[in-house]
């Protein structure tokens, strides 16, 4: 991180530093910022948040004696700490300072910035975008999905002068971060993949996911351009008077300005589709949804120049993200592995792979499946609806993780439905599964990120 240096610390409001270096320390190029002791750095900025299990603030020694240059902490934490010899950036709320900080820093680099927000897909999506500007020019985006009100920051602060394009993802479980991120992010552009039943625990209804994606086409200048899904209900009606929209459809509506045309999933379950009636192009990656990822990420590149022959070489190159529909051969099995989330509307089109995937190689179809989280009320009758409709897909197994999944699984067996195994440890159902499967087989491997599906993996 060549471009900060202590002193840009100066420009934290309400801030002040103890144990100030000298003039030349204080210019000092830093390689970064490090919120855990465990991986800072040597010459890393050390910054100390209080979280739910851990506070920051006691392993600043820690930090220190990794080599981190300074260390940025609440207030009510100094007295402790100071006199100890090295930098401390004291400020009165270390996680509204670092929030703060990145707004700073972002607002130096004058390029564009496009945020995405979604129930499902924008992780892919931002991956298949970052895939194709990348041959024409150096792209900076979210790594991974640190999407929350702590990953935003750490993402932006990641910004220098040899970047040409950001692509930042944003994402949200509570009413009000999407503006809060829209806030630190400004977004010169804005791209929602979809509004679904993502997080109801706290949206409590599928309007309320839809009002707080919405934030972010809100939140966006006039000057800015909105990306826009004209097959998702709740998002092709939306009104604007912005002139810079481009919108797309996989669904043939002729008045969206790119569009994709569907042809078939190849034996693997990858999509062939066509962009803009010119030219086919093969996606390794599984699933429909995805060719709806990939629709999404080609329209951000045509609407920056790029060609569609050379949005189809960098596509057809493109693998999955880990955990993200990924096909992995074990011997004579195949595994789909989706474990990175899950919601209601996220199982169906992985479902749906499957289901191709094992009638392409006449496969027996497996489901290990677990919790879908913070759905509040609704969740059990939500997953009581998911398990009824596992019967259309005439599974040969179904193996389940969590309180929500037992309980639907137990409908199931009322209505007659044999092989159903529900467990509470990813060892004792993976030993399960390995005396259950046989060659040939297909298996889903799917659930919410705390439920750790990918854990089964290793057992196996």
């Amino acid at each position: 991180m060549k471009h900060l240096s202590l002193v840009d610390f100066k420009k934290l409001p309400d801030s002040y530093m103890i144990n100030k270096p000298s003039k030349g320390e204080l210019y000092k190029n830093l390689r970064g910022i490090s919120i855990d002791s465990r991986s800072t750095k040597v010459d890393q900025v050390f910054w100390a948040l209080k979280g739910p299990n851990y506070d920051g603030h006691d392993f600043v020694l820690d930090a220190i004696k990794q080599g981190a240059a300074a260390v940025v902490i609440n207030r009510t934490h100094v007295g402790h700490l100071s006199g100890r010899g090295f930098p401390l950036i004291v400020v009165q709320d270390s996680l509204k300072a670092l929030q703060q900080m990145a707004a700073l820093h972002r607002r130096k680099y004058n390029i564009p910035v496009l945020a995405i927000t979604g129930t499902n897909g924008k992780t892919t999506t931002k991956e298949m975008l970052a895939w194709i500007l990348q041959t024409k020019m150096n792209v900076h985006r979210t790594a991974g999905n640190l999407n929350n009100h702590i990953g935003v920051p750490l993402t932006l602060l990641n910004l220098n002068h040899t970047h040409q394009f950001s692509i930042v993802e944003l994402g949200s479980n509570h009413p009000g971060e999407i503006a809060l991120l829209s806030n630190i992010t400004k977004p010169t552009a804005a791209l929602i993949t979809n509004i679904g039943r993502g997080h109801l625990e706290f949206f409590s209804s599928i309007e309320g996911v839809a009002r707080e994606k919405l934030d972010l086409f809100k939140k966006l200048t006039r000057s800015g351009t909105i990306y826009l899904n004209c097959d998702d209900p709740r998002l092709a009606n939306y009104h604007t008077r912005r002139k810079n929209i481009w919108t797309y459809s996989l669904n043939k509506n002729t008045t969206a300005k790119v569009t994709g045309s569907f042809i078939r999933l190849n034996s693997n379950g990858e999509g062939l589709w066509i962009l803009n009636n010119r030219l086919t192009i093969t996606l390794h990656i599984a699933g429909l949804h995805n060719v709806k990822n990939a629709l999404a990420a080609s329209t951000v590149a045509i609407s920056l120049g790029y060609s569609e022959q050379e949005i189809k070489s960098a596509l057809e190159e493109f693998t999955p993200y880990e955990k993200r529909m990924q096909i992995i051969k074990n011997g004579k099995i195949t595994i789909i592995n989706d474990s990175y989330n899950a919601n209601p509307d996220s199982y169906i089109p992985a479902l749906d792979t499957l289901m191709h995937i094992a009638q392409e190689h006449k496969s027996r179809k497996i489901v290990v499946m677990g919790d879908m989280l913070e759905l509040g009320l609704k969740s059990d009758t939500l997953h009581q609806d998911l398990f009824f409709n596992l019967l259309n897909y005439d599974l040969d197994g179904i193996f389940t993780m969590g309180d929500a999944c037992a309980i639907a699984a137990e409908k199931l067996r009322t209505r007659g439905f044999e092989n159903i195994y529900s467990f509470t440890s990813h060892q004792t159902l993976a030993k399960k599964l390995k005396s259950f499967i046989k060659k040939n087989d297909i298996i889903l491997l799917k659930g919410s990120r705390g439920m750790q599906m990918e854990k089964i993996l290793a057992f196996l």
